[in-house]
C-alpha cells in the first residue's frame, strides 16, 4: 500500500475545498491538509496542495486516484468502485472519493475511509515513523491513558478528571497532523495545539488523545 499512497501523494497535489454538511452538526471546511474523524470510526482525509506548474492534467489525476481507490476496494472485498452510489443508503466502501476538482490552480481530494484501519492502510502510513502510523477511535472508558492532559481552556487537568465521564469519545493518533473531531473537545493531551472547539494539531514522534462529546 505504500507504493499506491506514495505515488498517489505526489500526483494528487491539492489544496481547499469546502466539504459543508459532512459530519452533520460539525462542518469539514479546512483550509490545509488534514483528517476529520467521525463518531461513527468513520474518517475524511483532505489533501491540500498547489496544482499549478505540474505536468499532468485534471483528467489524469482523476483516473490515478479513483484506479487506487477501486484496486484498493477491489482487494478489501468489496466493488472496484471509487464512488459510492448516492441513491442507496445502505451502500459503502472502505475508501470512497467525496470529491476531486482542480481550481484556479488548486486542487482538492477528499477521501472517506470506513474505518480507520483503512485511512492507515490506504495512506501506508501504518506502523510507520513518518506521518499518522496510528489512529483510533475509543470512548474513556475503554481508553488506558498516559501523559499529562489540558482542557478545552488550556489548563491543566488530572487524569482523574479525563476519566470521570466513561462514555466521551477519544480519539488516538500517533504522528503529525491537524485532526478534527465531530464534536466538542473536553480534553486533550499537553504538548498539542488546540485550533478550535473541534481541531488540534499533533506532534510528530507522540500519542495523543483527544476526548470529546
Amino acid at each position: 500500500m505504500k507504493r499506491r499512497t506514495a505515488g498517489l501523494m505526489m500526483a494528487a497535489v491539492l489544496a481547499v475545498a469546502a466539504l459543508a454538511g459532512c459530519g452533520g452538526k460539525v462542518k469539514f471546511e479546512p483550509k490545509a491538509s488534514s483528517i476529520y474523524v467521525k463518531k461513527d470510526g468513520t474518517v475524511v482525509s483532505a489533501d491540500i496542495e498547489d496544482f499549478v506548474g505540474n505536468n499532468y492534467s485534471e483528467a489524469e489525476l482523476k483516473t490515478y486516484v479513483e484506479d487506487a481507490v477501486k484496486e484498493y476496494n477491489s482487494e478489501h472485498g468489496a466493488g472496484a468502485e471509487a464512488y459510492v452510489d448516492e441513491e442507496d443508503e445502505d451502500a459503502s466502501l472502505p475508501v470512497q472519493i467525496t470529491s476531486l476538482t482542480v481550481e484556479e490552480g488548486i486542487a482538492s481530494l477528499f477521501l472517506e475511509y470506513e474505518k480507520c484501519s483503512d485511512y492507515l492502510e490506504f495512506t501506508g502510513t501504518s506502523g510507520t515513523e513518518g506521518g499518522v502510523s496510528r489512529l483510533e477511535l475509543s470512548t474513556v472508558g475503554e481508553t488506558s491513558f498516559s501523559g499529562n492532559f489540558q482542557n478545552a481552556k488550556g489548563e491543566d487537568v488530572t487524569q482523574e478528571g479525563v476519566t470521570k465521564k466513561e462514555k466521551n469519545s477519544v480519539v488516538i493518533i500517533e504522528g503529525a497532523v491537524t485532526v478534527q473531531v465531530e464534536g466538542n473537545i473536553q480534553y486533550v493531551s499537553a504538548g498539542a495545539a488546540l485550533v478550535d472547539k473541534h481541531t488540534v494539531t499533533t506532534q510528530a514522534g507522540s500519542v495523543t488523545y483527544i476526548v470529546f462529546k
